[in-house]
């Protein structure tokens, strides 16, 4: 029988097709090859070799740019809630710039990034955000526009200090990770709407359970957090589209690309191959059965189904930003707990996660453990890739990096002020606790404390930085914190010795 659809031959090519595929693979792999398909090859070859040099250049564009670390204090009386947080990272979306087809594939032009984060080095907590310089007075400008009476302090990057550590390490352990989603990206983590009660209208601030837990690490534990995000354009891609399309029970058919255009042929005879098989079996394909079952899909989902399609859908609607979420807990080998440093910031993160939808889990390739084979080499390497990425605050390498997307109302949800009504691990009590220094600089000779330090110390964070323009190194803040009743400070270049106590309670009576 010849099958013969307008003046192709489809039952000689289908012969041909069965002569062809009967020799073995070896000499099937030579005739493609000699048959054009090196022209394939060499294409592969030639972009490969491209991206590898693109990668290059785009690392090379990123190493001009210059930043800084602002630590940032608000109010005790914080009303706001992370609302205000969430228009500051709108305001950050506006830098986003595509540049034009030179700028991109010669020069390799990519979007800045921002990094938040939050520290807590021996139980001091700061809240801090890593800018491009030229960007400084974006970040000053959105944050004043939110917490007007903010202070914004410039300090010294706090992992510098520990950038030479090398493991396996004799004095230090580490245990690092960044946080991957459990879904696709389309689907919507818990967000800070949802943390409030519906009856009392009482906001329960998900920043609480985290603050807690940073304010009880002792001396030498430190545990950081962070977020380091990217603009991105307006849209979420395909890949969300298909999946809204499906959960309507609607057909999607994507963009069609420079390589569909080209394998369009291919196309052509899978097709009619297909429908030759159909002719000789007599079988009749159940699409339209099937196109009119997914018709009816959205009239039968459950109302747990109908909130992730709405959640989904009120994510899509905001602004976008690529995501890297990373978390450090480095403590001395003595005093090392992965229960109280680790478990429980992943159980204050699991907060964010909903069994149906989205959630965030520690990354299969970045978590500092192995199992079976070499383990103490394999988690070193870890170890020593993940203090590298979060030195560098990088947004390209790890785990999952097509996948990590947020929108603004989710980063706002996972970084943001504690409110006021946050009391047992707020900011103020941890303060108070560990008795960080107060807001008037004592003085010893007419002179403030700061002018009896040496060059090489800065103040640490909290205190006022008039007399310096230079950075604020928040490392040297456990200095400042030893003791409950007084802190000493000692210069050992001039024998210079300062005393500094701390303020008087508010409580005290007066006469």
């Amino acid at each position: 029988m010849t099958i013969e659809i307008g003046s192709i031959n489809w039952d000689g090519i289908f012969q041909s097709f069965l002569a062809f595929s009967s020799h073995d693979p070896l000499t099937i792999g030579i005739q493609l090859f000699l048959k054009g398909g090196w022209i394939v090859f060499l294409i592969v070859l030639i972009y490969g070799l491209y991206t590898v040099w693109l990668d290059y250049r785009q690392g090379q564009f990123a190493h001009k740019w210059e930043h800084v670390l602002l630590a940032i204090d608000i109010p005790k009386n914080n009303e706001q809630t992370p609302k205000a947080v969430e228009n500051i990272f709108v305001a950050l979306s506006g830098i986003y710039t595509k540049g034009n087809l030179v700028d991109r594939y010669w020069k390799g032009k990519v979007t800045e990034s921002f990094s938040f984060e939050v520290v807590s080095l021996e139980g001091y907590i700061q809240f801090l955000i890593r800018t491009p310089k030229h960007f400084r007075d974006l970040v000053e400008a959105a944050v004043y526009a939110q917490y007007p009476d903010a202070e914004i302090t410039e300090v010294e990057d706090y992992v510098t200090d520990y950038k030479s550590i090398h493991f396996p390490n004799d004095t230090h352990n580490l245990w690092g990770t960044e946080f991957v989603l459990v879904n696709d990206y389309p689907y919507a983590i818990r967000t800070f709407s949802e943390f409030e009660h519906s009856l009392t209208q009482t906001f329960l601030d998900p920043m609480a359970d985290l603050l807690e837990v940073l304010s009880r690490l002792d001396q030498g534990e430190q545990l950081w957090l962070q977020l380091v995000v990217t603009p991105q354009p307006p849209g979420w891609g395909e890949k969300a589209k298909a999946i809204i399309k499906e959960k309507m029970g609607e057909t999607y058919s994507p963009p069609e690309t420079v390589l569909d255009k080209a394998l369009k042929p291919i196309g052509w005879i899978s097709q009619g191959v297909s429908i030759i098989i159909n002719e000789l079996t007599s079988t009749v394909p159940a699409e339209s059965a099937k196109k009119e079952e997914d018709q009816w899909r959205m009239f039968r989902l459950s109302p747990g189904e109908r909130k992730v399609f709405e959640e989904m859908q009120r994510k899509l609607s905001k602004h976008s930003f690529r995501v890297k979420f990373r978390m450090v807990y480095l403590a001395e080998k003595e005093i090392f707990q992965k229960g109280k440093g680790v478990a429980s910031v992943i159980g204050a993160v699991s907060q964010f996660n909903v069994a149906d939808a989205n959630g965030f889990k520690p990354g299969p390739r970045s978590k500092t453990s192995a199992d079976y084979f070499r383990v103490k080499a394999r988690v070193a390497n870890r170890q020593n890739r993940i203090m590298r990425y979060f030195a560098s605050r990088n947004n390209f390498y790890g785990d999952d990096v097509t996948n990590m997307y947020l929108n603004t109302e989710e980063l706002a949800s996972i970084w943001h002020f504690p409110v006021m009504t946050v009391k047992a691990p707020s900011v103020e009590m941890i303060s108070s606790r560990k008795v960080v220094p107060p807001s008037r600089l004592p003085y010893e000779g007419g002179r403030p404390i700061r002018e009896t330090l040496p060059a090489s110390k800065k103040a640490p964070i909290g205190l006022p930085v008039a007399e310096s323009k230079s950075p604020v190194n928040i490392s040297d803040v456990s200095e400042l914190i030893a003791t409950k009743r007084e802190v000493k400070i000692s210069d050992q270049k001039n024998g210079a010795r300062v005393i500094k106590k701390p303020a008087p309670p508010s409580n005290l009576p007066t006469i």
